[in-house]
């Protein structure tokens, strides 16, 4: 038997760091994703690298930031129609494949076409991305094999939420009309409380309402606009709701698991591929570059290696550049040479991690982001030229934009400094456009 684990990568999709029970939040039932970090380690500052669905899906499927590859929107990025070799070459499922694994895909994809799955090395592919799904990977999983597995699933909810507005409107899609209703004959006691964010910063940028579409599916500005507070409160208690429904699926999938005696040889990560602003700053939806949009949940577990409930309270982590290289490590693969990331099994097994980065990076066609240890930095292009500076330590909930305070101009000159940096490094070919002088 092989020493190199099985793998099983789940991921959500829309669903903020906040949004399960190990993370503080009391108003939900999350108990299989509270299983995982009990039995594992949850990384408490993880990101994802554009806060929107494709891009960051594909980011994490090649381990590149996706503008590099052109994928800065939905649209943009389901349209590539080639990757630079040495990036299709090494995507995760053709990676996996090469380390000798049987190889699955289950659920949401909503990548471009070298990425699906039928074309990116995954033996199998199922396309449920709901109730079927679990059964569907449960069967990959429990078949003999003398190779290790590589199961991917993923799951579609809690983006359900973006239906909400339109059961506010009275249409059904997926079932959400029945929840708003549900949510509308309950008493006020029973919907979750305005976030303490709920307010709209002081000197937000232009930007951000600018790049909020008050005709998409989920209006954010013009919810912004209208909506009361038991509106917001009814739309919180739905994302709860349907961030139970995922966690549920995911229970059912980590029970096949244990049924199948792989539990403690089987490495799990879980993540979700960007988040959902969840009522904070009078915003629902992502693609914005705060907390709760661009803050996602990751948890691993692999009883093995991975000594039982840690919390990494102290690293930065990019989903979408740390995954890939992680997976490498584990499936004793050499980390492709165009990969930015790093491996994060040294931060699981309490190994000394002496150097590790000191930001991370959020991007998309609006803005580039750097989060360091303390501040949260943000620079937009051409017209929306104002800048975006937080204090996370003294302001974790993004109420106060520094860049104009003359107290913390020496901070915002250092952080233009490093995002200049960091387009350097990652060879940003848009990179000038958010370069403040």
């Amino acid at each position: 038997m092989t020493q190199k684990p099985n793998i099983l990568f789940i991921m959500t999709d829309q669903q903020h760091a906040g949004m399960m029970r190990c993370a503080g939040n009391e108003r939900l039932s999350t108990p299989a994703m509270d299983s995982l970090a009990r039995d594992g380690i949850r990384l408490e500052r993880a990101y994802c690298t554009n806060p929107i669905c494709v891009p960051s899906r594909i980011s994490m499927a090649t381990g590149m930031m996706p503008c590099r590859l052109g994928a800065d929107t939905n649209p943009s990025g389901m349209h590539l129609a080639n990757l630079p070799p040495a990036v299709d070459d090494n995507s995760m499922g053709r990676l996996m494949k090469r380390a000798g694994y049987d190889t699955f895909y289950g659920g949401k994809v909503h990548m471009c076409r070298p990425l699906q799955p039928e074309n990116a090395g995954y033996d199998e592919h199922f396309i449920d991305e709901r109730d079927a799904l679990p059964a569907a990977c449960i069967s990959f999983i429990q078949r003999k094999r003398t190779v290790p597995f590589f199961a991917v699933a993923s799951f579609v909810n809690p983006h359900d939420i973006c239906f909400a507005h339109r059961a506010k409107n009275g249409i059904n899609t997926q079932n959400v009309l029945a929840l708003y209703e549900e949510a509308c004959a309950l008493p006020e006691d029973s919907l979750p409380p305005l976030p303490l964010n709920y307010g709209i910063p002081e000197h937000e940028p232009t930007a951000v309402k600018a790049s909020l579409n008050p005709q998409a599916i989920t209006p954010a500005i013009t919810m912004r606009d209208d909506y009361s507070d038991r509106d917001w409160r009814i739309n919180r208690w739905i994302y709860h709701r349907l961030t139970e429904k995922v966690d549920h699926q995911i229970g059912k999938l980590l029970e096949g698991l244990r049924q199948a005696g792989c539990e403690e040889h089987t490495l799990v990560i879980f993540t979700s591929d960007h988040g959902n602003m969840d009522a904070s700053h009078r915003l629902t939806s992502k693609g914005i570059f705060y907390e709760e949009s661009v803050g996602i949940p990751l948890i691993m577990k692999y009883p093995a290696e991975i000594s039982a409930g840690q919390v990494d309270c102290e690293h930065l982590v990019s989903t979408g550049l740390d995954i890939l290289p992680t997976l490498c490590d584990y499936a004793e693969r050499q980390k492709p040479a165009h990969m930015l990331g790093r491996s994060l099994r040294p931060l699981t097994t309490g190994a000394s991690v002496s150097l590790w980065r000191d930001y991370v990076v959020a991007e998309n066609e609006w803005f580039r982001m750097l989060r360091t240890d303390r501040f949260k930095y943000c620079a937009f292009a051409d017209q929306h030229s104002a800048e975006w500076l937080g204090d996370l330590a003294n302001d974790h909930r993004e109420m106060r934009n520094l860049a104009a305070a003359p107290d913390f101009q020496k901070v915002l000159a250092e952080h233009r400094g490093l995002l200049a940096d960091w387009s350097k490094l990652s060879n940003d070919r848009d990179g000038s456009r958010y370069c403040k002088t």
